[in-house]
């Protein structure tokens, strides 16, 4: 981390505003994750080595990495003090300063006022204004990556608003001077990206107006991340030629996650991490990757993590109250999804969930209350499908099969929902449509059964922890349990259909599929001496 000491009796106002004053010190000491730098009353440097330092901190721009923008902008901060050279650090140190919360509007990071920072030493120096006044302006419009939202959906709405109300006017003047300076160069590429349609990017051609840097570090991870996908390939030699570009191990995950490559992903997502911990978009993807891996308390610690620094964000808040329900934690998951109703978010989610858990703690007057409420915000398979277990329970058995048939109109690939639908047809005596509903549903588990056994082949040959892998292989293998026990299940109910159709040829071929079971074996043979 870098650091920079002031001097305490002669600290300058705006020194003693950025450093915190240690009690015992002769000196304050600026620690924190934004360096900003004080200007300090030092003996006056010699031109040719304030302009050897110039120099140095913009190489140190040219090479791009988040670190590198950092140092060279506490370098320019320094320079601010020396005459001859000062026009020339408060330039750099305020496009130095833009260039950082871009980059953190790109990652998705907690925003450190470096915007801020650079109005500031805009406003303090009338060339600054005059040169970069209008490039802060179209960076304030851009938009932050990822889905974690950090800002109000009013504020969001204006910056888009914005940038859209002056696109053509931005356009022409970023195209006339993308050759000028970083900052130029850089946000040339990142307007057009934000504000371009993704099927009219043109990246190389958009590259050919900034001959001096499109070669640079800087410039190419901005054209190797421009748009929703990453261009991987581009990005690994940023990392291989430069350690401290550590921000790429968040891009590298983005493509590798695109992909499906989930071990790979979370390999760098947790890279990225290590750099910087308030990072909203890494500790909610590792949040989600933990739970698609059912580690529910790794999970549950990443999703906390993200919700310590945007406390109020509905997904990170959804997914926990999801996670708990996977782990078993109704109770616990009910807590939590009434602080998204509380805040009124996903309100249609919340009440689904609500449903879920309620119905998992046989609370089903309260779980019927809220499926309904979520049937009026939410059009999916789900949400009638457990309405429908809800209806059974509550022995509503025309309204459950009604709820099972809609599901299964809008999603047929449940096969839960086909056996429920049985059971409840079997019940109402439609001996027909049980037996058909029902074989379809057997067929259904039976090409899952096949899928699951691939998953699990997948699990051994993957390079995941062998804790994590006999844990979802587990899993996997309970569920195939449970299916098959419906199978059985699925085959009495039907051998007892065509029964009584008086179809005993297919109630013969059934019953015997159940013979040897412990649960329906016996009334299996009792249906079988019938049939004789």
């Amino acid at each position: 981390m870098l650091q920079a000491e002031c001097a305490g009796p002669s600290a300058t106002a705006r020194c003693r505003r950025y450093c915190r004053l240690w009690h015992g010190a002769s000196g304050c000491l600026l620690v924190a994750f934004i360096q900003f730098g004080c200007a300090s009353a030092k003996p006056a440097v010699a031109p040719s080595n304030a302009s050897a330092r110039l120099a140095a901190a913009d190489a140190q721009v040219r090479a791009g990495c988040f670190d590198c923008l950092a140092s060279a902008l506490q370098e320019y901060s320094n320079l601010r003090s020396v005459a001859t050279v000062a026009d020339a650090g408060s330039i750099g140190a305020a496009r130095s300063a833009a260039l950082l919360a871009i980059r953190e509007r790109e990652l998705g990071t907690a925003d450190s006022g470096y915007l801020a920072r650079a109005r500031e030493i805009v406003a303090a120096s009338p060339r600054t204004q005059a040169t970069l006044g209008a490039l802060l302006d179209m960076a304030d419009t851009l938009p932050v990556r990822g889905g974690v939202t950090q800002v109000s959906d009013d504020v969001a709405l204006l910056r888009n608003q914005t940038a859209l109300q002056n696109r053509d006017l931005w356009t022409v003047q970023l195209r006339a001077h993308a050759n000028d300076d970083a900052l130029s160069a850089y946000l040339w590429l990142a307007f057009n990206c934000a504000y371009v349609l993704s099927v009219d990017h043109a990246v190389a051609e958009w590259l050919t107006v900034e001959p001096a840097w499109r070669d640079t570090p800087l410039v190419a991870l901005k054209a190797a991340t421009c748009g929703s996908k990453t261009d991987n390939p581009s990005l690994e030699p940023l990392l291989v030629n430069d350690p401290r570009f550590v921000e790429v191990h968040y891009f590298l995950s983005l493509g590798l996650a695109y992909t499906g490559r989930i071990d790979s992903a979370m390999d760098h997502l947790l890279s990225a991490y290590g750099w910087r911990r308030d990072w909203p978009a890494v500790t909610s993807g590792l949040g989600d990757d933990y739970l698609v891996l059912e580690d529910f308390d790794r999970a549950i610690d990443f999703i906390d993590r993200t919700l310590a620094l945007v406390p109020r964000y509905p997904k990170a808040i959804l997914s926990k109250a999801k996670t708990l329900t996977y782990a078993g934690r109704y109770v616990d998951s009910l807590q939590v999804v009434d602080q998204l109703l509380a805040q009124k978010s996903l309100v249609g989610d919340a009440r689904y969930w609500r449903a879920l858990d309620e119905e998992a703690l046989s609370r089903y007057d309260e779980a019927w209350a809220d499926i309904e409420l979520a049937n009026k915000e939410l059009f999916n398979a789900a949400v009638p499908k457990l309405a429908g277990i809800i209806a059974y329970h509550r022995k509503q058995l025309d309204v459950s099969r009604d709820e099972f048939e809609l599901s299964l109109r809008r999603g047929r690939d449940d096969c839960e929902t086909g056996f429920y639908l049985g059971v409840v047809l079997g019940e109402q005596g439609t001996w027909m449509r049980t037996a058909d509903v029902l074989i379809d549903a057997v067929a259904c588990f039976e090409k899952l059964e096949t899928k699951l056994y691939e998953e699990m082949a997948n699990i051994r040959a993957s390079t995941q922890p062998p804790d994590r892998q006999t844990r979802q292989i587990k899993r996997r293998e309970a569920e195939i349990a449970t299916n098959r026990r419906l199978i059985v299940t699925a085959w009495y109910n039907t051998a007892v259909s065509y029964f009584s159709l008086s179809k005993e040829e297919e109630a013969r071929q059934f019953a015997d599929k159940v013979i040897a079971d412990d649960e329906f074996g016996e009334r299996a043979r009792q249906l079988l001496m019938r049939l004789r």
